[in-house]
């Protein structure tokens, strides 16, 4: 297979595999990704609202982590 059949595979997503190991099927941003990890990553997209409260659980989330951790580096 020459780098040009492979270029042209990637560009299309054929024979290239995502990060999480599934079939990439959706090229985004550079990226080549499965269906869900574009849902995952590409999400703010498509359902804005939605995103923006995970990201904001997250966030608190990971206050509450750094507080409790400083808590407990002080006792």
């Amino acid at each position: 297979m020459s780098t040009t059949d492979r270029l042209n595979q990637a560009k299309r997503g054929i024979g290239v595999t995502c990060p999480c190991g599934k079939p990439a099927h959706i090229t985004a941003r550079s990226q080549t990704l499965c269906y869900e990890c574009f849902d995952e990553e590409m999400g703010y997209i498509l359902d804005p609202a939605k995103y923006a409260n995970q990201r904001m659980r997250e966030r608190v989330r990971d206050f509450d982590r750094m507080r409790h951790a400083s808590i407990e580096m002080f006792d």
